[in-house]
């Protein structure tokens, strides 16, 4: 019944839109890298490989004034290699109003935990030991959590307005059945121009693990701090979470720095990661480049290395190319 008010309140104000101001995005990523892995991927993930990373179109829009307005995000994939015979790919779709009150949305989007992890990592969606432990040609990079991929169904998700620099989230998964398999997590930030630091803390109901990457009634928590100076970045990620298969919780700790070169029109990045316990336990270095050959396109080199405890030493090479696009609508005045 709330997600049925909830978008009926939403609907109303996007049929009325062409009364207010209109701003509308569509934008697009290509990504695509060829890569060498070592044997310690196995035989399915070993040698020269072309890989397609996560390509993607999108759209998102806005109507209204400042002190209320309705919008929307859609994001498909758009895999420039084999997808069964498909063009596109799911991804996430939500809507919502803002206002004086904060943010609600509601749909299939990245929920408040894995979005600190996705916006530290400046491989996400790149050729790198993952997450996991394997090779990912998309996702997290090895030191953040599985937890840091996917996206959540059928959320509801509400963000304060910033209190000098504060801001606290909460979500909820709305379970249809009536199995009472609800998910919540919750969450605050603190913001200034060059510093912001926070924490989550996440939970999945006790039969249906809606939270990707956390056990079924498991809890995750992170706690991470970025900061911007002249011509670099740095940020670090600490995770506490519970994983499907382990009685103790596992520990995830990322660290990683980007440099800014801007007189060669280059970033140079690289990541540490350190996991405790679970497949993927070990320690792990990812380094590469991305140099801007256009405005809006890059070329890039990465070599990613993990030194796992089953014995195992996983090493990524990868040569790569990325390009954006985006167009965006005029706005439209009152009738």
């Amino acid at each position: 019944m709330i997600k049925k008010v909830f978008l009926f309140a939403v609907f109303t104000l996007l049929t009325f839109s062409n009364y207010a101001n209109a701003n509308t995005t569509i934008y697009g990523q290509f990504r695509a890298s060829y890569n060498y892995l070592n044997d310690d991927f196995g035989n399915a993930n070993k040698g020269f490989q072309g890989r397609d990373n996560v390509s993607l179109f999108g759209a998102k829009g806005s109507w209204g004034e400042d002190d209320l307005k309705a919008f929307f995000h859609l994001q498909t994939g758009a895999p420039a290699d084999a997808n069964g015979g498909r063009a596109f790919s799911q991804r996430f779709f939500f809507g919502g109003l803002k206002g004086s009150f904060g943010k609600v949305m509601f749909g299939r989007m990245t929920n408040a935990y894995k979005l600190p992890g996705f916006k530290m990592d400046p491989f996400y969606n790149f050729s790198t030991v993952s997450a996991a432990g394997g090779f990912g040609a998309g996702g997290a990079t090895y030191g953040l959590s599985p937890a840091t991929n996917g996206f959540t169904d059928n959320s509801l998700q509400y963000e304060t307005p910033s209190f000098d620099g504060f801001k606290l989230v909460g979500g909820v998964y709305l379970d249809d059945t009536e199995e009472d398999a609800h998910s919540f997590l919750v969450g605050g930030s603190y913001d200034t121009k060059a510093f912001n630091i926070g924490g989550v803390f996440a939970m999945n109901g006790d039969t249906v693990a809606v939270m990707p990457g956390i056990a079924v009634d498991g809890t995750a928590i992170r706690a991470y701090a970025n900061y911007k100076g002249d011509g670099f970045k740095v940020g670090a990620s600490f995770e506490n979470l519970d994983i499907a298969g382990f009685n103790d919780a596992v520990n995830y700790i990322y660290v990683t720095g980007t440099l800014m070169a801007k007189d060669i029109s280059t970033n140079f990045s690289a990541s540490i990661g350190s996991v405790s316990d679970g497949p993927a336990k070990g320690f792990g270095v990812t380094a590469g480049a991305f140099h801007n050959i256009l405005k809006n396109a890059q070329l890039l080199g990465i070599i990613s290395y993990a030194s796992l405890d089953n014995d195992l030493s996983p090493l990524s090479v990868s040569v790569g190319f990325k390009y954006n696009f985006s167009v965006s609508m005029p706005k439209m005045g009152k009738k």
